[in-house]
């Protein structure tokens, strides 16, 4: 697999979207808005998270702009695997159930043109959790911010795992690697909407505490 992942922020549809963690009080509830994610063409893969929550956050309603023809590809812990999903006209194959929800990640083929899939719900705020099993398991950031991963509070991670990210120009897989509290060779860098493999040394959790102020 080779991906190359381009993404383009929106406004979001409130003013002062914190681009960090807040530790105040929630001066904001129900913040609603859109992520433009654009997905590179040329029979590649893009690695994709959804940074907003809606109802139900399944492909058929977050991956609605996705043209046939193109393919998911969601990690399945259990079967140390990708579960395959294929849109076919205006339905996805074998179901348009499975679900991208803010944490989870995904690889999108587009064989045509480049494609931009909007993204439209709530910003989710309070204490989120992403859990991480021993292994490989793909996921993405619960809210719509970037930086280094240690300012998104991504701080709890076992000594010896692997953070996996594609890169851009190789087309292939950056690895940094956890050592002590140290990530070698650099801290990565997240972009929102953005999806990345944890390879854990042993369980922990991806906790967020965010407020939109």
């Amino acid at each position: 697999m080779r991906t190359k992942t381009l993404l383009a922020t929106a406004a979001m549809l409130a003013a002062g979207l914190a681009s960090s963690m807040a530790q105040s009080n929630v001066y904001s509830l129900n913040v609603v808005g859109y992520v433009n994610t654009a997905l590179t063409g040329g029979g590649k893969y893009t690695a994709v998270a959804n940074p907003l929550n809606t109802a139900t956050n399944t492909f058929a309603s977050v991956l609605a702009g996705l043209p046939s023809g193109a393919e998911v590809l969601k990690w399945n812990t259990g079967l140390v695997d990708y579960d395959i999903y294929d849109k076919v006209g205006a339905s996805w194959v074998p179901n348009g159930n499975a679900t991208l929800a803010p944490g989870e990640g995904v690889l999108v083929f587009i064989g045509g043109a480049d494609v931009t899939n909007t993204f439209v719900g709530e910003v989710l705020q309070g204490t989120l959790t992403v859990s991480f099993p021993a292994g490989l398991q793909m996921a993405g950031n619960t809210v719509p911010d970037s930086g280094p991963i240690t300012s998104l509070q991504f701080t709890n991670v076992p000594s010896g795992s692997e953070f996996l990210q594609w890169n851009v120009t190789t087309q292939d897989f950056d690895i940094f690697d956890k050592v002590g509290a140290s990530w070698v060779p650099s801290t990565p860098n997240l972009k929102v909407g953005e999806s990345f493999f944890m390879s854990a040394t042993s369980p922990f959790n991806w906790v967020r505490n965010f407020t939109v102020q």
